[in-house]
């Protein structure tokens, strides 16, 4: 591969062994050009700008600035390079804030050799990238966000919820009545306005309507 076509790659990090280590692997790769190094936010911002890379590995915690400032600040001023972050937090919220600030990747440093060439590759063809383990987190978000907002459709409060999840579990309401420290008249009432909502007419009904729209 020529010179011209390979992508060329700039890696911040506040420590030089992991640096170095990063530099070592993306150098095995024959399509890969490394062709930049920073250690702190305002170097990494300066030789962005001139040597324009197409991928910048970037550390989240850096001296000078976060990792999400030099990210949010080189999409704005390099829309053509594409930033993943190179973290050891498995944390959602540095996730989220990473990919709010116009990160296209988010690795864990503990990635192998393989999955680091695979992240730079495939952010430079201009696609997005999460490590394993975040993608589960990140699913698990939208399942809970994807949830709440068909509660609030349905017009369900919690204490609904709570008996459709008793319900499905075949609780008569008797046990609900126990579970929850409702009278069973209570139950029912509420039941009979669970299943309005829902648009059934039975239990049965409730209990697979309730799964199919992810309420419990």
């Amino acid at each position: 591969m020529s010179r011209k076509l390979r992508i060329r790659v700039m890696v911040v990090d506040d420590h030089q062994v992991v640096r170095e280590g990063v530099i070592s692997m993306l150098q095995a790769a024959s399509e890969i050009e490394v062709v930049g190094q920073a250690a702190n936010a305002p170097e990494a911002i300066l030789k962005a700008q001139k040597i324009e890379p197409d991928v910048v590995l970037l550390d989240i915690r850096l001296p000078g600035a976060s990792g999400w400032e030099v990210c949010r600040t080189l999409c704005a001023m390099l829309p053509d390079t594409h930033v993943i972050m190179l973290t050891s937090f498995q944390d959602e919220d540095y996730l989220f804030k990473a990919l709010r600030a116009g990160a296209r990747g988010y690795l864990l440093k503990t990635a192998s050799h393989e999955d680091l060439i695979d992240a730079v590759r495939s952010v430079a063809q201009g696609q997005r990238l999460l490590s394993a383990p975040l993608v589960d987190k990140l699913v698990a978000q939208f399942s809970d966000l994807a949830r709440e907002m068909e509660r609030r459709e349905t017009g369900m409060d919690q204490e609904e919820i709570e008996s459709l999840k008793l319900l499905s579990r075949g609780a008569t309401n008797a046990k609900i009545a126990e579970e929850t420290h409702w009278s069973e008249v209570s139950v029912k009432r509420k039941l009979q306005t669970v299943f309005d909502k829902l648009g059934v007419e039975d239990r049965t009904s409730a209990a697979v309507e309730a799964l199919r729209r992810g309420l419990i």
